[in-house]
Parts: structure tokens; sequence; C-alpha cells
């Protein structure tokens, strides 16, 4: 047997010991997470999402005990846009466009799933600094379930169909 013979064999068997190892290596995709991950690939993340999570984070950032992770999030205090204005008004330290974000971010901060849920009534409402600042109303929580409730059905409905509609055809 030639060594250019010999080469090859032990090359394609070393290929075939690669691609057993690597297909046991990954875990096996149910079809659902198949297309989940398909629809991440296709549709890129937008812009405006981009900058309002940088918003909340710098929120987090100077306000930390305001403005908490998914699991702690706390309803925040009417007005709390009027004294978030006021006090980005006072920190040199931050820039314009920073500033700005964090004002927009808030509104995407108040309308996430999460900030929803804590929502509830007899809720304690915290201001910038953690502190106090009232109670969550009757009105208000229903007011909030209704809201996530509508954001939930605009989802559902504006997702495309994934099967195909059955077509009846006339015999004439």
């Amino acid at each position: 047997m030639s060594n250019a013979s010999l080469k090859e064999q032990l090359q394609a068997v070393a290929s075939q010991l690669s691609d057993k190892s690597g297909k046991e290596q990954k875990p096996k995709k149910h079809f659902h997470q198949i297309d989940r991950d398909k629809e991440r690939v296709k549709k890129p993340k937008p812009k405006w999402l981009d900058y309002v999570q940088y918003g909340v984070e710098l929120l987090r950032v100077y306000f930390p005990a305001g403005f908490k992770t998914h699991s702690e999030i706390k309803p925040l205090k009417k007005g709390i846009k009027q004294d978030l204005v006021k006090r980005l008004s006072t920190l040199d330290s931050i820039v314009t466009e920073d500033k700005a974000c964090m004002v927009k971010s808030l509104a995407y901060y108040v309308n996430t799933a999460a900030y929803h849920k804590s929502v509830v009534e007899g809720a304690t409402r915290i201001d910038l600094d953690g502190n106090p600042a009232g109670l969550v109303t009757a009105e208000e929580a229903r007011y909030s379930i209704e809201k996530q409730q509508a954001k939930l059905l605009a989802k559902q409905t504006a997702k495309p169909v994934t099967q195909m509609p059955q077509v009846t055809e006339e015999l004439a």
C-alpha cells in the first residue's frame, strides 16, 4: 500500500470521526425551536429597540434603586417622568443625548410585560431612589391588565399564518 493511499484513508476516517463527534455534541432541536431560530435569523433587531434598551440600562446604572431587573420590577411613582427630567437636568456628567435616551426609554420600560405584571392592586409605587411613593389602585391595576392583554392580542393577530388556508373548489 502506498503512502498516498494510506494518507487518504486516514483523512477519510478522521473526517468521519469529526462529523460524528460534531453531531453528538449538538443537541437536537424540536421543530418549533427551528422555526423560531429561522425567524430570528430573518428579522434583524430594530435599531429603536437597541436604543431604548440602552436607555433602560442607563436608567439602571444611574437610578439602580428605581429601575430594577425583570424579576424585581416595581411600579413607579405617578409623575416619574417629570422627576426624571428634573434630576437629569442637575447632572452635568451625563451627555444630553443619553439624558434624552433615558427619558424616551422610560415609556418602553413601563410598557414591558414584567412592569405590567408588577402593577397589582395595593403594590407600593417607588420613586427614582426606591423610596415608597404611593400605592397602586384597583383602577390602575385593571388598566394595566387591559393594556397588556391588548398588546398580546395585537401580537397574536399580527403573526403570519403558519398553515395554508383550505381552498374549496366548486364543481360545475
